[in-house]
C-alpha cells in the first residue's frame, strides 16, 4: 500500500509505503481500527513515476481509527503519535 500526500498541490508529494490491516475484521461499525506497518517514505517533486525523490527516514507501526472510508475520501485519527487527524 502506498499513501500519497500533496504538500504543494501535485508539485510536491510525500509517498509512504507499507502494509495496512484491520485490527478486528468482525467489527463492521465506525470508527474502524487499523494497523499500519510503514517501511519506506520519500518526498517527490511531481507525480510522475520518474519524478526526483528524496528518501525519508520513516518506518514503524501505527494505529489509527478510520471514521469514514470511501473510495476517494478517508477521515481518521492517529492513535499513537502526535494525534494527527487524517482527511484525504
Amino acid at each position: 500500500v502506498t499513501n500519497i500526500g500533496e504538500l504543494v498541490g501535485p508539485a510536491l508529494e510525500v509517498r509512504v509505503g507499507g502494509a495496512l490491516e484491520e485490527t478486528d475484521e468482525t467489527n463492521l461499525s465506525t470508527p474502524k481500527r487499523f494497523r499500519a506497518d510503514i517501511n519506506s517514505g520519500k518526498m517527490c517533486f511531481g507525480q510522475a513515476p520518474e519524478a526526483g525523490c528524496i528518501p525519508l527516514p520513516i518506518s514503524g507501526e501505527g494505529l489509527f481509527d478510520g471514521v469514514y472510508l470511501g473510495q476517494r475520501l478517508r477521515i481518521g485519527q492517529n492513535l499513537n503519535g502526535g494525534g494527527a487527524q487524517v482527511v484525504q
